[in-house]
Formats: C-alpha cells, sequence, structure tokens
C-alpha cells in the first residue's frame, strides 16, 4: 500500500504568499476508524448527486493503472475543453483533494479521451510556454500548462489555466532546481497517485497566489523558495519566471458563476473494518443552495497558511488541516507500533500497527478560538481486509518537517459519516468569511 499525500505542498514561497489574493497550499497534504465523532453538530442535509451543484465521488481501486495500489481514495470525474470550444473529454477516477489548489491531470490520461490540449503560451516571453514544479510531500509534478473550460455537474470555470502532469514524457525535462526542490522524486505517473489527475478545491484561488506574481521584485528574485513556475523555450531549455495570478493555476470553484466561494465533501460512515468501496458528493458552494446551507456545522477558522490548531496528548500541532488527498490520519505519537516495511509492501512504514485498536482522541481549535473534540480509532494496517478501499481506522506517523512544522493531517478517514466544508480565502460562506473548514 502507498501513502498518498497529495495535497502537502511544502515550499518556503509560501510563508510569503498566505495574504492577499489566493495564499497558497502550502497547509494542506496532498496525497491517505469508526467514523470520527465530533463535540460540535454537523449540517444534517444531504445531497444525491443529481443536482446541478453536485458530483458523485466514489472512494474505490481507481484507474487501472493503479492496480488497486492503494486506498482511501476519493474519486470524481470532471470534463474539459479547449477553452472556448466543443471540443471536449471527460476525465475518470480523478483524485478529490482539498488540500491542494488546482486541477491537474496526467497527460495520458487526456490522450485517452481524445484530447491534446494546445500548451499555455508564456505572455511575457514570445515563442515560450508555461511550465509548473508543484512539490508534494512526497516528491513533485511537472508539465506545462493548458487553457481550459471545466465542467463538473451544472458548473463551469471558462479559461481557467491547469496543470498537465507530462507522465508521457513529451514535454521538456524538468529542470534540475524543480527536481532537487522536491526530494527529486518525480509523481509523474498514475501509480504514483493511484489516480488520473489531482483535482484541488482547497481553500485557496491560485496554487501560488502573490509570491509567484512579484517574485521578480524579491530579494534573490524567482527562486525556487519564491517560485514554481517556469518558461520553456522552443528547444526545451526552462527558467523559473513570475507568473501574473489570474493566469496561475486556478481553484475551479472560484470560478463559477454562483457557487463558487467553497466545497462540501460528504461521505457515508463506514465500519472499523472497513468495506470495499463507499459513495458520497462533493456539492459546490456553502450558502449558494438549499443543498449546501451550513447549518449547525462548526466553524473552524484557518490562518494565512490554511492552518488550524490541533491539540493531541499534550502537543498543540499549529499546522494542522483537513486533507481529503490524504489516505490516512497522520499524526506524531511515539507510543503506536509503525509496521515493518517487507518486500511485499515497503512502504508500510507509512503506517501504524499496534497490536490492538487505538481508541484516541484530539480537540481542533480554529483561529476563531471555536473547539471541536474528536474521537477516532486506530487499527494495525496487518488487521484489514486486503480487498477493502474504504478503511476509517488507518493512520500513521506525520513525517517531521522544517517547513511546514508540527501537524496533524486529518485525511480521508476523518471524512467518513461527515458533511465537511472547505471555504475559501476572501469569500463569504454562509455569512462567514474563509478560510474556514467546518463539519
Amino acid at each position: 500500500m502507498n501513502r498518498i499525500t497529495a495535497g502537502l505542498v511544502l515550499v518556503g514561497l509560501y510563508a510569503l504568499a498566505g495574504c492577499g489574493g489566493g495564499g497558497s497550499s502550502s497547509n494542506a497534504s496532498s496525497a491517505m476508524h469508526s467514523a470520527s465523532s465530533s463535540s460540535s453538530g454537523g449540517s444534517s442535509g444531504s445531497s444525491s448527486g443529481s443536482e446541478s451543484n453536485v458530483v458523485t465521488v466514489t472512494v474505490g481501486a481507481g484507474p487501472a493503472a493503479a492496480h488497486g495500489g492503494t486506498f482511501n481514495i476519493s474519486y470524481a470525474s470532471v470534463t474539459v475543453c479547449i477553452a472556448g470550444t466543443s471540443t471536449c473529454g471527460t476525465v475518470d477516477n480523478v483524485l478529490v483533494d482539498t488540500g491542494s489548489v488546482g486541477l491537474r491531470l496526467m497527460a495520458t490520461a487526456l490522450q485517452a479521451v481524445g484530447l491534446n490540449l494546445p500548451t499555455e503560451p508564456d505572455p511575457t516571453q514570445s515563442g515560450n510556454t508555461l511550465a509548473e514544479c508543484l512539490p508534494f510531500a512526497d516528491g513533485y509534478t511537472w508539465g506545462p500548462l493548458a487553457s481550459v473550460d471545466v465542467m463538473m455537474a451544472g458548473e463551469t470555470a471558462h479559461g481557467i489555466s491547469v496543470n498537465i502532469i507530462d507522465d508521457r514524457h513529451t514535454f521538456a525535462a524538468a529542470p534540475a532546481a524543480c527536481a532537487n526542490s522536491a526530494m527529486n522524486t518525480s509523481l509523474n505517473s498514475v501509480t504514483a497517485f493511484d489516480a488520473n489527475g489531482v483535482l484541488g478545491v482547497g481553500v485557496f484561488d491560485q496554487d501560488c497566489g502573490f509570491s509567484c506574481a512579484s517574485c521578480v521584485s524579491l530579494t534573490g528574485g524567482c527562486t525556487t523558495n519564491s517560485d514554481i513556475y517556469y518558461s520553456c523555450t522552443a528547444s526545451n531549455q526552462c527558467s523559473l519566471v513570475q507568473v501574473a495570478m489570474d493566469t496561475q493555476v486556478r481553484n475551479p470553484v472560484t470560478q463559477f458563476a454562483v457557487d463558487n466561494n467553497g466545497v462540501v465533501l460528504q461521505l457515508p460512515s463506514v465500519p472499523p473494518g472497513g468495506q470495499s468501496t463507499a459513495s458520497g458528493t462533493l456539492t459546490f458552494g456553502i450558502g449558494t443552495q438549499p443543498d449546501n446551507a451550513l447549518g449547525s456545522a462548526q466553524v473552524l477558522a484557518a490562518d494565512n497558511a490554511g492552518n488550524i490548531i490541533t491539540q493531541y496528548k499534550a502537543q498543540a500541532l499549529s499546522s494542522s488541516f483537513f486533507d481529503s488527498g490524504s489516505n490516512g490520519l497522520y499524526f506524531p505519537d511515539s507510543s503506536i507500533t509503525v509496521c515493518s516495511n517487507t518486500a511485499g509492501n515497503p512502504n508500510a512504514s507509512d503506517f501504524y500497527c499496534p497490536a490492538s485498536p487505538q481508541p484516541l482522541q484530539a480537540t481542533n481549535q480554529g483561529q476563531n478560538g471555536a473547539m471541536s473534540l474528536v474521537s477516532f480509532e486506530i487499527i494495525s494496517l496487518n488487521s484489514l481486509n486486503g480487498n477493502f478501499y474504504a478503511l476509517p481506522t488507518i493512520g500513521g506517523p506525520a513525517n517531521a518537517n522544517a517547513t511546514l512544522g508540527s501537524y496533524f493531517d486529518w485525511g480521508l478517514p476523518f471524512f467518513y459519516g461527515r458533511r465537511v466544508y472547505t471555504a475559501i480565502e476572501g469569500k463569504s460562506a454562509g455569512g462567514t468569511m474563509g478560510p474556514y473548514y467546518a463539519y
């Protein structure tokens, strides 16, 4: 089993990009319990997936190329069109990630649906193409930008930039600066994400924000500490470049006509031992339609990096976040036995293997002072059914990171049995300004 942390972007630039017009996805992980219970009640509404602002989300085996390699990945389908045209294709098995920002699709998945997207020209350097190196917790993705129309349910985001993950290796090679800034591990494959792409619907508009839009004026100029965008020549020479915020990879939700202030991800409760699959909904907008009312959900305001505080066993984990792109609950606890790697499962040490089920509690605290007690359970990875893809009791150690700080990554197991709201920075959502999370 692989650890998936699709949303956890770890680069120094996000400390610079937190305020004003977009921020970043630095807070959230990208990539993976009886359903947790909270001291606060959530909204009791539900959605069938048939409304114009609702898409179906499925936890399952994913695309064939994933070979059923992991668990706790929520998938949706996304339709993309060459901007301003009727040349469209629908890509299935795209990971739904509340911990990152922007749509990223594998080049092979686009090819499979007959789409050959024109790459985005660099408006400041004639003949060049814009590309992006995005660092995640486990490595980086690389590839060109493209301008597309994105359609989900009855919603459309017109002419936004998305990132093509170059798993066909037909674009320029990733620059050394890109690879060296992200652990030198390429994630440019379906098997790396166990998905055909990533739909980042986190708490920001752009995936970088002010830093990438103004790095030329910063001390030292555009570096991997302040920028993730590149301009590539026809001869495949790529260098860091400043990119305006409206050209950066955007959260598609922010460009919808009405339901543009956040999302609600709802998954059913799953037994502690798991089950083969689970099906839920992703609803666009908060407080914009009868099906996305905030109701009695507890609002936890996030800081400018999109983080809250989680109090766990006398630890104040100040860079915590809610991330459907992670396939487990990741938190520091040296008292819980870590799984041993084997030839058949070389990544087992990413997870906990306690001798008996561990009933645990943590308290989430928003920047607004609101608090919510969460009860959850961790069961040994080795005791669970290898044919189950919906596993609510999976957890693992939080990897120490100097940039992110101490954190509790509330991955997909947290979402089972809940309606979890993710409100976007700078937008009023249900009467409260984002960024915030609520459940």
